[in-house]
């Protein structure tokens, strides 16, 4: 057997490396959910029928909440670590969320802009706020992806796993059981079965 055949029979035959806790993929993925159900909410309605734009209006607000909320966890618990393990890398991160906090607020000042118009000056501004929505989207899926490539390839490179575990534990602790219970329904519709039971046993159901 040639020397490249047996260096591609061992790479096939060797384990899989160990599956690392992930303290970014799970929760982005009841984030990613919110995102795209609420531009799927904008774009169907029609910022004519006063009905409609009040529904979407409480979908708006309540993603760009979960959003602030999951934000301000990273910040007080993750991205300390981050700044002691890799501060260069810290600092070329730190910009991004207050960027990202910076379009929430102009598409919520939008659609108070939006509250005392009619006719086709509403849906004018309508249409303006689905289109910063969707860059919105756009903008907070790249972050997501950098946090969960780089930022996890920094913790990985230095914690264990059971120092993540401690990291999450603390996020609980702060966010507290109503509003936990809050983020695990947006969660328990956006993870597959596995993160799912391993979300239950960290909460200890």
């Amino acid at each position: 057997m040639s020397t490249a055949v047996q260096t591609e029979t061992a790479e096939t035959n060797a384990a899989p490396p160990p599956v690392r806790r992930d303290i970014f993929t799970p929760i982005h993925k009841g984030m990613r959910r919110l995102l795209f159900e609420t531009a799927m909410a904008i774009g169907r309605t029609d910022f004519g029928a006063p009905d409609e734009v009040a529904a979407t209006e409480t979908v708006l607000f309540n993603c760009l909440r979960f959003l602030e909320d999951h934000a301000t966890h990273e910040d007080g618990h993750v991205m300390p670590v981050v700044a002691r393990l890799a501060p260069d890398f810290a600092a070329a991160m730190a910009p991004e969320h207050p960027a990202l906090e910076r379009a929430a607020r102009e598409i919520q000042w939008l659609w108070e802009r939006l509250r005392p118009l009619a006719g086709a000056a509403r849906v004018a501004l309508g249409g303006d706020i689905q289109r910063r929505f969707n860059a919105y989207v756009a903008d907070q899926l790249r972050h997501m992806d950098k946090e969960e490539r780089e930022v996890n390839a920094v913790l990985w490179a230095h914690l264990a796993d059971s120092d993540l575990l401690a990291i999450s534990g603390r996020i609980v602790a702060d966010v507290g059981p109503a509003r936990m219970r809050e983020f695990g329904a947006v969660l328990s519709g956006a993870l597959n079965r596995r993160e799912l039971e391993v979300m239950e046993r960290a909460a200890g159901r």
